[in-house]
């Protein structure tokens, strides 16, 4: 975890490296994979998320729009919401939904051609997981046991780290 300070002056001190530090400095920490966490020197305040909404808004000006409005919009409409809200509003602003149902039909042949699956498994799990399903044919199938529900779980998790590395720099919330 890298502890960034701010003071009452405005500067930013990288407690880690024991030197001050940017805004643009802490944005290249947090592309290079870092954990960043800024907290006010005074009160001990955690000021993590008002310091990087701030490298949004300034880096937009030099990059050009960086987010897209309805991004924005969603996220002042979800206020304190979950990540989730966040990650919806990501993947539909994207395109998303296109993308997590190719995803999700690569994944399922993969394990298909490995003999992991059968073809009706694979069947069954697709209706379950694409969108395009009917809601006649989503009602009609069984519920999930308890393993198929963590097994969903594992790979949402590997398709948001893929979604996450498939996004240019930029883009990244």
């Amino acid at each position: 975890m890298q502890l960034i300070k701010k003071y009452g002056n405005r500067k930013l001190y990288h407690t880690n490296e024991k030197r001050y530090i940017t805004l643009e400095g802490i944005a290249g920490l947090i592309r290079e994979g870092h954990d960043v966490r800024v907290v006010d020197n005074v009160t001990g305040e955690d000021i993590t998320v008002p310091t990087l909404s701030q490298i949004l808004l300034q880096s937009k000006g030099r990059r050009g729009s960086m987010l897209p409005i309805p991004l924005l919009a969603d996220l002042i409409q979800a206020g304190g919401d979950t990540i989730q809200n966040l990650r919806r509003s990501v993947l539909s602003s994207l395109g998303g939904r296109a993308l997590v149902d190719t995803e999700i039909r690569l994944r399922l042949q993969h394990l298909l051609d490995e003999g992991r699956i059968s073809e009706e498994e694979c069947r069954r799990i697709g209706r379950l997981l694409l969108h395009e399903a009917e809601r006649e044919d989503a009602e009609s199938l069984p519920l999930p046991s308890r393993s198929d529900v963590e097994r969903l779980k594992q790979q949402v998790e590997m398709l948001a780290a893929a979604i996450d590395q498939l996004l240019p720099q930029e883009k990244r919330p």
